[in-house]
């Protein structure tokens, strides 16, 4: 094992933000970046809170201490 990967420590999770749209979710990322943090994004569908028929988009935005580590050398599948 190398000494880089021996002294790798993940990114720790600092915040969990859930906003309506994508704009709110593209700021957030924009402050992030501003910021030197690593984010994760991601949408997905949950009840509507005034209709249970139906669904709504939310977007989770996780805020890290630092972005994770990628091998530029590694293969994507």
């Amino acid at each position: 094992m190398s000494e880089e990967v021996a002294d790798y420590t993940a990114p720790q999770l600092l915040t969990t933000n859930i906003v309506d749209s994508a704009a709110e979710a593209i700021e957030a990322v924009q402050a992030a970046d501003v910021l030197g943090l690593g984010v994760k994004l991601y949408n997905r569908l949950v009840p509507d809170s005034e209709d249970s028929d139906t669904l709504e988009e939310e977007w989770v935005i996780e805020i890290f201490t630092s972005a994770p580590a990628v091998d530029p050398d590694e293969d994507e599948d």
